[in-house]
C-alpha cells in the first residue's frame, strides 16, 4: 500500500468514524437478543431447573440428579417412550404415502381445480386443536360416531372401541395425526417435485416412459433429500405429540394418557407431571431434557443410515 492510499484510508476511516463499524452489529444485535432471551436462555435456565425440586411458589432445593434418577426408574417414562416410537411407526410411512402421493397428483398441469385442491389440502394443518378434539371425538365414538357405523355397514360387526382399548386408541390418534399434517407434507414435496429440472421429464417422455414410469424413475429418486428432511421432522414431530391425544381424551372426560396409558406421550407426561395432576417443575424439566437427548441421539444415527448411500460417493 502507498503512502497516499494509507493517507486516504485514514481520512476514510476518521470521517466515518467509530459508528461506521459498529453500525452492522447494530442492525444484527435485536435478533441476537431476541435468540438468547427467548431460546437460549429458557433452555440454560430449564437445565437449573431440572436439577431442583420446584413447585413453582415455594423456594427451589437443589437436588442434583434427583429428578433424573427417579426419571429412569419410572416405568411411566419407558411407557411414554414406548407409545411415542409405537405412534412413529405408524404415523410415518402412511404420512409419507398419502403426502407423496397428493403432491404427485397435485403437480399434474392438467388437473381441474388445482390451485382449490391445493388450499383444501393444506387445511387441516391450520385446524384448532380444540375444534379438532370435537370433531374427531364425534366422529369416533363407539356408540353413534359414523366411523363405526360405516364399519358396521361394510360387514365390521364388532366395532372398535376407540376410546377404552390401547390400540384402537393409537390407531385412531395415528390416523388423526396423518390428516392433520398430511397436506403440510404435501406441500414440501410439491415444493421438492417443482424444482425437478423439466428435462429430465422431457428425456423420459422421449425413451417412452409412461407418467407412472417417470414418478418412479424420475421423481422419487430426485426427491431424495426432501424425503429425509420429511422423515426426520416426521420423527421429531412425533416426539411433539400433545395436542390430539390430549384434546380427544379431555373431551370425553379419561384419565390421563388414555386406556392403560396408551396414547401417553412424552410431552403428554411432561405436561402432566409440570401443569396437570403434579406441580413438579423440576420434574417436568428432568422429562424435557430427557426427550431432548433421545430425539437428538435418534434423529443422528437416523439420519446416518439415510445417508449412508451418500456418504459412500
Amino acid at each position: 500500500m502507498t503512502n497516499s492510499a494509507a493517507i486516504q484510508q485514514r481520512k476514510t476511516k476518521k470521517a466515518f468514524g467509530i459508528g461506521h463499524y459498529i453500525a452492522p452489529y447494530a442492525f444484527i444485535a435485536p435478533y441476537f437478543i431476541i435468540f438468547f432471551a427467548f431460546s437460549v436462555f429458557p433452555i440454560l435456565y430449564s437445565a437449573y431447573v431440572s436439577t431442583t425440586d420446584w413447585d413453582g411458589w415455594n423456594p427451589a432445593i437443589n437436588i442434583g440428579l434427583g429428578n433424573y434418577v427417579n426419571l429412569f426408574q419410572d416405568p411411566i417414562f419407558y411407557k411414554a417412550l414406548t407409545n411415542t416410537l409405537l405412534l412413529m411407526l405408524m404415523i410415518i410411512p402412511a404420512q409419507i404415502f398419502i403426502g407423496l402421493s397428493i403432491a404427485m397428483m397435485l403437480s399434474i398441469k392438467m388437473l381441474p381445480f388445482r390451485k382449490s385442491f391445493r388450499l383444501l389440502n393444506f387445511l387441516p394443518f391450520l385446524t384448532a386443536p380444540i375444534a379438532l378434539g370435537m370433531i374427531f371425538t364425534i366422529l369416533f365414538d363407539p356408540n353413534f360416531g359414523p366411523i363405526n357405523a360405516m364399519l358396521s355397514a361394510i360387514g365390521i360387526e364388532n366395532a372398535p372401541n376407540w376410546f377404552g382399548r390401547d390400540w384402537p386408541a393409537r390407531a385412531m390418534i395415528a390416523i388423526i395425526t396423518v390428516w392433520r399434517y398430511a397436506g403440510y407434507t404435501a406441500v414440501l414435496f410439491l415444493a421438492g417435485i417443482t424444482n425437478i429440472n423439466p428435462d429430465l421429464y422431457e428425456a423420459g417422455e422421449i425413451d417412452g416412459a409412461n407418467w407412472l414410469q417417470r414418478q418412479i424413475y424420475i421423481v422419487m429418486p430426485m426427491l431424495k433429500p426432501v424425503t429425509i428432511f420429511v422423515i426426520l421432522t416426521t420423527m421429531i414431530g412425533c416426539f411433539q405429540i400433545f395436542e390430539e391425544p390430549f384434546m380427544i381424551f379431555r373431551a370425553v372426560g379419561r384419565v390421563v394418557g388414555g386406556p392403560d396409558n396408551s396414547v401417553l406421550t412424552g410431552m403428554w407426561l411432561f405436561y402432566d407431571r409440570s401443569f396437570g395432576t403434579t406441580m413438579r417443575f423440576g420434574y417436568g424439566s428432568a422429562i424435557a431434557f430427557s426427550l431432548l437427548i433421545v430425539i437428538a441421539l435418534l434423529t443422528f444415527f437416523v439420519n446416518r443410515i439415510l445417508k449412508a448411500g451418500e456418504d459412500k460417493h
